[in-house]
């Protein structure tokens, strides 16, 4: 869990007053800390609605090419066709809507002198002729539109790149029903959807490949990427390993948030992990107990303690020790045999 500077008023540790889960104010839920200073100039215009993925692809350019060439053929094709219809449209319905309102035209029949078996197939036809140009148009005409307005213009503005940036962006069909602030730790099934998108089978895929029914990419937000990436040549752009394996989410109480998928793999991650872990069985305790609300003073204790000028130093620790034995006598729980039935909590370096 992320260090919390926020402080009362008078800027007074935290007494061991009663305070509501609610008014608590704990930080980033662990694995997510608020976004570094680097990336607020690329998170600014997400959406806060929507769950952001973002990762480096490192595929072949040449595959990156082949995933991007199959598309464009089929969207030139759709594009053509669309054309082509248009094209005879411009002779053919101006005759037919006159046709409609009583004018003569060159699509006018005679009724009266044509058998009904030709007037039934002239009816079909027409008929079937205004369905597909009504399909093309409601259905197909918006697959070129969409595919100028984001994959071709995301192409032309960084090229194939050896290394590129991959934004992906949770589709509203099911991000509409995330509660932002609640489904880190208690929505598995979103939960579980967002880890499957960020497993490293996923994104070793190249990043046209990982649109789906959960996920698209944001060209947007991989060309702002890019922009800001090309202005580490100027001295004030943003790293390209800042956009490495990650989550992003925008949360009311603490903004934007960032959980770096790949760095639980390292030592500190994995170190961070076993904190992790050990902060919520604690907190599982003593909900069972009835005692939320010490947990949350007690967090509220080591933040405070560890975010103090020198950092969580010994001193501080045997501090914030002291403290919490005495709020937890307050609410009539043994310290010392609850510490004991936890294993401890040794490492835990400030709830970071």
């Amino acid at each position: 869990m992320a260090k919390s500077s926020r402080r009362s008023g008078r800027g007074k540790a935290p007494s061991s007053g009663t305070s509501s889960p609610s008014s608590a104010s704990l930080g980033p839920i662990p694995p997510f800390t608020k976004v570094p200073e680097a990336l607020q100039p690329f998170v600014e215009p997400l959406s806060p609605s929507e769950v952001y993925l973002i990762h480096i692809d490192t595929t072949a350019e040449e595959l990156k090419r082949q995933t991007f060439t199959v598309p464009l053929i089929v969207n030139v094709i759709i594009g053509a066709v669309i054309a082509l219809r248009v094209y005879q449209g411009i002779s053919t319905y101006p005759a037919l809507l006159a046709t409609l309102i009583g004018l003569q035209s060159s699509m006018t029949v005679d009724t009266a002198a044509t058998p009904w078996t030709e007037a039934a197939q002239i009816i079909i036809r027409r008929t079937g002729t205004v369905f597909i140009d009504y399909f093309l148009v409601t259905i197909f005409l918006s697959w070129p539109i969409n595919f100028i307005k984001g994959p071709v213009r995301w192409r032309r503005a960084i090229g194939f790149c050896e290394r590129e940036v991959i934004v992906r962006c949770s589709r509203s069909a099911w991000s509409k029903k995330l509660e932002r602030n609640k489904w880190i730790r208690e929505d598995e099934e979103h939960r579980d959807k967002i880890v499957a998108a960020v497993t490293p089978e996923r994104v070793g895929k190249t990043g046209y490949l990982l649109v789906d029914g959960d996920w698209n990419l944001d060209y947007a937000a991989m060309v702002r990427a890019h922009a800001l990436v090309d202005r580490t040549r100027r001295g004030d752009g943003v790293q390209l390993d800042e956009f490495r394996l990650a989550v992003l989410v925008h949360t009311d109480a603490d903004g934007w948030l960032i959980w770096r998928v790949g760095d639980e793999n390292t030592t500190a991650g994995e170190k961070r992990s076993v904190q992790r872990d050990q902060i919520l069985a604690f907190r599982e305790k003593l909900t069972e107990m009835g005692k939320e609300d010490l947990f949350l003073r007690w967090v509220e204790l080591i933040q405070w303690e560890s975010s103090q000028p020198g950092g969580f130093t010994p001193e501080r620790q045997r501090s914030a020790m002291v403290q919490a034995k005495q709020m937890f006598e307050e609410e009539n729980v043994d310290f010392s045999r609850f510490w004991d039935d936890m294993g401890g909590m040794e490492g835990v370096d400030g709830l970071d």
